[in-house]
């Protein structure tokens, strides 16, 4: 997507998310390629990315969705009808909703022993039934991050379910799939054949019994890549066991098709150094601030004569993307275009201190670039409760006047 040019005097106003839908291409050809012959399943997760008119784009060439939420269930059939199969799984399944969800949803992968003894009855028969299993083998540094850390509440865990299978097997009666998640933004596949090999010795009946098995995903796969352990892991979950093979990259599609453009809107000196203000904030992207690292931007130069402390725009001191270099001095107006900004960005972004969101733009396969939504006040004002006919807004109405008839400041 960087390499495309942008008119940016196509964008009425900045902040701005632009998807390239060429990028978006690029992503599952090179998926196509890595995974090539191998018959697996493909399901992406809206956790990642949830704009719809991507999505749309995205249905043409997955099998399937996976949601954790009745909203993103909803959303999900309301973007393809019954064209794809939607996949559920959530530590947080609500008694309320899961009537509706069993309607929306091909199958289930309960998150607990407990969930699944509390819903079998109505689910087995109307959906695809699973179970998400904790495997109890860490990967990720970071325990944030780590679905499977000491009391996680991220599926059953292996030795509960060796436990039952020894002393109740009969709870798993109705249990056709399964379904882990062990890694994020991981380049080594090893670990997902650790996993494989661990749950082939430590429960062998239980993927007998079932037809398919989800991978999960949090495993990123351009560049020089070993994809031999991922072989390895399929061949013999394919070859001992007949299952159906499932992977549910989201990141890995979805990161590098997006960037976000900003402005520049104050420069000020301090300290020695000089500090550009921007438009847009760490809240339009809260992974920076919670991983807490320096995004990439495009067209900065380690080595460039020009250096910016960059900030965002609300009073959270953290609002910082870190310090940069360029060739050119900023100015104001400046555009300063972050990368990689697809992932858990637009799905989490927030309106903290009432800062707008970014509009969203799509750079289409021909080059036009699409305004596809706007946000407004009125976004903003219906997230705090504000109605036509609200108290409050007649309250915000009356004090108006009340000050220009008084010339109160």
């Amino acid at each position: 997507m960087n390499n495309i040019k942008i008119n940016f005097s196509e964008i009425v106003q900045t902040p701005a998310f632009i998807y390239s839908e060429n990028a978006l291409l690029s992503a599952f050809s090179n998926f196509n390629k890595n995974f090539y012959g191998l018959c697996i399943d493909q399901i992406f997760p809206l956790k990642s990315h949830s704009f719809s008119s991507a999505l749309v784009l995205i249905a043409k060439y997955v099998d399937g969705f996976c949601v954790s939420s009745l909203f993103e269930a909803k959303l999900t059939r309301e973007f393809i009808g019954e064209k794809k199969r939607v996949h559920f799984t959530s530590p947080g399944l609500r008694e309320d909703e899961i009537d509706e969800l069993l309607g929306l949803c091909d199958s289930f992968s309960f998150n607990s022993l407990s969930q699944w003894e509390r819903y079998k009855d109505k689910a087995i028969g109307c959906v695809g039934c699973a179970l998400r299993i904790n495997p109890q083998l860490s990967f990720v540094k970071d325990r944030r991050y780590d679905p499977c850390r000491t009391h996680s509440r991220l599926g059953a865990p292996l030795n509960q379910i060796q436990e039952t299978l020894d002393t109740d097997p009969a709870v798993f009666k109705g249990i056709e799939g399964l379904h882990f998640h062990t890694n994020c933004d991981s380049v080594d596949w090893e670990p997902l054949l650790k996993t494989v090999e661990h749950l082939d010795k430590q429960i062998p009946e239980l993927l007998r019994q079932c037809q398919w098995i989800n991978l999960g995903g949090g495993y990123l796969f351009d560049g020089n890549i070993d994809f031999t352990p991922f072989e390895d892991a399929v061949f013999l979950l394919q070859n001992k066991y007949g299952l159906q093979v499932i992977i549910e990259p989201g990141a890995a599609i979805v990161r590098d098709a997006c960037n976000l453009v900003s402005s520049v809107i104050d420069i000020i000196p301090s300290d020695g150094k000089q500090i550009a203000v921007l438009d847009t904030t760490v809240n339009h992207m809260p992974e920076v601030f919670e991983y807490q690292f320096s995004p990439d931007i495009l067209n900065e130069n380690e080595d460039g004569e020009y250096s910016y402390i960059l900030e965002g725009s609300t009073c959270l001191a953290g609002d910082h993307f870190g310090e940069y270099a360029f060739d050119t001095p900023l100015e104001i107006g400046s555009k300063i275009i972050f990368t990689g900004m697809g992932a858990y960005t637009m799905v989490k972004a927030h309106m903290f201190n009432g800062i707008n969101l970014p509009s969203v733009y799509a750079l289409t396969e021909s080059g036009n670039l699409l305004l596809q939504k706007e946000f407004t006040y009125e976004d903003f004002r219906n997230r705090c409760g504000v109605t036509a006919n609200n108290e409050s807004l007649r309250n915000t109405i009356k004090l108006k006047n009340y000050r220009q008839k008084h010339r109160v400041a």
